[in-house]
């Protein structure tokens, strides 16, 4: 008989009934990979990068384990949605992929779509996967049917008898189907409750020593999987969209909140791994209601050199802390900031930078008649200020960005205008986050968040309304007029920005494209009517094609990542300039992610931006199958067809614990092996120093050099 082998980690920990149900249904043996030991610690070196958290080298290092075994085919399916409208994290989508373009076995590997928010495509992987398995019947649609009914069954089980994961699946191992119960177990007369929180893949691995009977023997353990469904969504309604936040985590969230407000334990135990993206959203939320209710909290984050030892320690002094004493203490915030008002009729909208948005934005808003106050430059300052509140583990876009916020508040701003929408990332929790923390300083404004209207049945209401806060109650004549102006100014600086990259590249005299385009964003900035706007743009191309040039023949290196990073001048060292602006070799540097081309692709639906779309996602396609969220499959994309393109190397930008990016890079790392184009991966943090970006460019120059030298010689 066929069978497929599951690692044991990560969706195991979610959906091994499902999985298991599935494949028994199609007449096929399963075996697991072997509990994580410490010999299994050291294959998580077969993670081809370091930025992953350990769940995801973990998952490398069980794929690698089951490779060396004789099993028919590995199982390693793509986790998109395990619930109408709402995603699992990037890492969850893309492992299959990463996996993939790590090992040479994609003949042995069955990775179909789960993905509930999109039955159809999970309908059609599963068939195929059934043919590849020798299935012929027609019956599938009732086989996931049952295998669903069967995963359901195995959640309630935890519920109704308060089960850990570990203790439920050792009993359906033995069991099969639970769909009859038993009666109530656990440590009911042990009055002390501890509300442990974590995913099953980091509470109930090897990693964690055995953390929950540690816990046990000071009190009656709860976990997320031991609370109602029901309970876990009426708690997610207090938040706002938070029916869309990633589904396993809501999960975490909800139960957590559900424990915290109805006073049903003493303390609270938040267990992590350093650098996961998708916790740092929700630890905020738990530490705010912890801290209301007075409910001590511990934060553990584990990698592969927590110690037992340590962990003990910890255990022991938190346990033997009061009820009325938070574990956890406040950053201490030195520069804590009394925010005067001052009498206003008109509010005072502030926003983030992203680029030359600030502009943009400035002009929408004076045109419609609303105050602003344009953010201060991103700087090092900005950052720090973000640190002091933000999430050890957040991104760098949210900690700057947070930052200049404080920064707005101190200049008079009243209200902050942010975007919204939620997706595979974190961008659309940036504005809540920063919202909650900002406020917990006793800072007074109100956040603007303006969302996609679409669909218009279920937002449409909403985002009329915002508009209107927005731009001032100005009519809709004056908000479309001024938006239209405000993206010709958008349209006219990308644009000029892609000129001045090239003019770089072959300038005689060095510099002279730069001061043309500096000169060119403050005119544009003051542009008040389309006359003068097109004026001084006429002159800024008449300018830089009367610039001297010489015969170059650059190097040409294209940037890709990011969306945020790849904006901001002061966050990624002024790349752009400096590789352009290099002594001794003339460099042509390319970035196809702008406001503008994103505008246009994914708003104004242009044909060709539609068409380069779809390009670079058939490009990445052999790569990487499914969208991770942000810019993550555009940079595999661009990295594949940079090697078409007669690009020299790529550059590919992101920033510390960026989940979208950080599954590109691993396959990139990959791409880059098997396509021959050499690629500079840069992973950007507030400790990130010019000198040290500097002279991985050099290094990375002087080896593209080499490589054309090389290639001339042929």
């Amino acid at each position: 008989m066929v069978n497929v082998a599951i690692p044991r980690a990560m969706s195991y920990y979610y959906l091994y009934p499902f999985f298991k149900t599935l494949f028994s249904d199609f007449k096929v043996d399963t075996v697991l990979s072997k509990p994580t030991t410490k010999a299994t610690l050291q294959l998580i070196s077969e993670c081809p990068t370091d930025e992953p958290c350990l769940a995801v080298k973990l998952y490398f290092a069980h794929v690698k384990q089951l490779s060396e075994e004789k099993n028919d085919y590995i199982f390693l399916p793509k986790i998109v949605s395990v619930e109408k409208g709402t995603f699992c994290c990037p890492k969850f989508i893309g492992i299959p992929d990463m996996v993939k373009s790590a090992y040479d076995m994609k003949e042995r590997i069955l990775s179909p779509r789960i993905n509930l928010s999109e039955k159809r495509c999970m309908m059609e992987d599963i068939s195929e996967l059934a043919h590849r398995l020798g299935y012929r019947k027609h019956n599938i649609s009732q086989i996931i049917t049952h295998a669903w009914k069967v995963q359901k069954n195995v959640l309630q089980y935890m519920v109704d008898n308060r089960l850990t994961t570990e203790e439920a699946y050792t009993i359906f191992e033995r069991r099969g189907d639970l769909n009859v119960y038993n009666p109530r177990i656990g440590v009911e007369g042990i009055s002390a409750a501890i509300g442990l929180i974590g995913h099953p893949y980091v509470l109930y691995e090897w990693i964690s020593c055995d953390l929950t009977r540690r816990l046990r023997e000071y009190g009656k353990v709860i976990t997320p999987e031991m609370i109602d469904k029901g309970q876990i969504k009426a708690q997610m309604k207090h938040i706002y969209e938070g029916h869309k936040l990633w589904s396993f985590e809501a999960q975490m969230l909800g139960a957590a909140l559900h424990l915290i407000r109805n006073h049903l334990v003493d303390k609270l135990v938040l267990v992590g791994l350093f650098e996961c993206g998708p916790e740092s959203i929700i630890e905020v939320y738990i530490e705010e209601e912890a801290e209301k209710f007075r409910i001590p909290l511990l934060k553990l984050y584990m990698d592969d050199q927590t110690g037992e030892a340590g962990l003990i320690t910890r255990i022991e002094a938190f346990m033997d802390t009061s009820a009325d004493v938070t574990v956890e203490p406040e950053k201490n915030h030195s520069s804590k900031m009394r925010i005067s008002k001052k009498a206003s009729t008109k509010p005072v909208i502030g926003f983030p930078s992203m680029g030359h948005l600030d502009i943009v934005m400035d002009s929408i808003f004076k045109e419609c008649g609303v105050k602003t106050i344009k953010p201060p430059a991103l700087s090092r300052q900005a950052i720090e200020l973000g640190k002091e509140l933000a999430p050890e583990f957040i991104c760098l876009p949210m900690t700057a960005t947070l930052g200049q916020m404080l920064q707005m508040l101190e200049l008079g701003v009243d209200h902050i205008f942010m975007i919204g929408g939620k997706g595979k990332c974190r961008l659309g929790w940036y504005g809540q986050i920063q919202e909650l923390l900002l406020k917990r300083k006793g800072l007074s404004f109100d956040v603007l968040m303006l969302d996609s209207p679409f669909p218009l049945i279920e937002k449409g209401n909403n985002f009329v309304n915002t508009l209107k806060k927005v731009t001032g109650g100005a009519d809709w004549e004056k908000v479309i007029k001024s938006t239209l102006f405000g993206y010709h100014k958008l349209r006219i600086l990308d644009e000029a920005e892609i000129l001045c990259r090239r003019f770089r590249a072959f300038e005689k005299r060095r510099g002279e494209a730069d001061r043309l385009f500096t000169a060119l964003k403050h005119h544009i900035h003051m542009a008040c009517d389309y006359q003068s706007m097109s004026k001084v743009h006429r002159e800024f191309e008449e300018k830089m094609i009367s610039i001297e040039t010489e015969d170059t023949n650059p190097l040409r290196i294209r940037l890709v990542g990011e969306f945020w990073v790849l904006m901001e001048p002061f966050i990624n060292m002024e790349i752009e300039k400096h590789l352009g602006s290099r002594e001794g070799v003339r460099i042509l540097v390319e970035r196809e992610v702008s406001i503008s081309h994103w505008l246009q692709g994914n708003l104004l639906h242009n044909k060709k931006a539609l068409a380069r779309k779809r390009e670079i996602e058939k490009a990445a396609a052999p790569y990487l199958s499914e969208p991770v969220g942000g810019h993550g499959q555009e940079s595999v994309g661009l990295t594949v067809l940079a090697s078409k393109e007669r690009i020299d190397g790529v550059v590919h930008l992101m920033p510390f614990t960026c989940m979208p990016e950080i599954v590109a890079q691993s396959i990139i790392t990959k791409v880059s092996d098997k396509l021959d184009i050499p690629v500079l991966s840069h992973i950007v943090s507030d400790q990130t120093g010019e000198a040290g970006v500097e002279t991985r460019l050099d290094a990375f120059i002087d080896l593209l050099m080499e490589k054309r030298f090389e290639k001339s010689l042929i």
